[in-house]
């Protein structure tokens, strides 16, 4: 989902798809979200390590 979708506006015209949406909006609601379990090995990089790398582009 993009990140602007979030901030649309929608119009409700039609009483039927009024009643879905906010069935889908109260079913939403219930649901948790999953635990991530990460399989790779990560490291952070900060800007300093970012710059050594790329050199600085100033």
């Amino acid at each position: 989902m993009a990140t602007k979708s979030i901030y649309k506006n929608i119009s409700v015209k039609n009483r039927s798809f009024c009643r879905t949406l906010v069935s889908a909006l109260e079913n939403a609601q219930k649901k948790k979200a999953k635990d991530v379990q990460l399989s790779r090995t990560f490291s952070e990089v900060k800007n300093e390590d970012i710059k050594s790398i790329f050199g600085d582009t100033k």
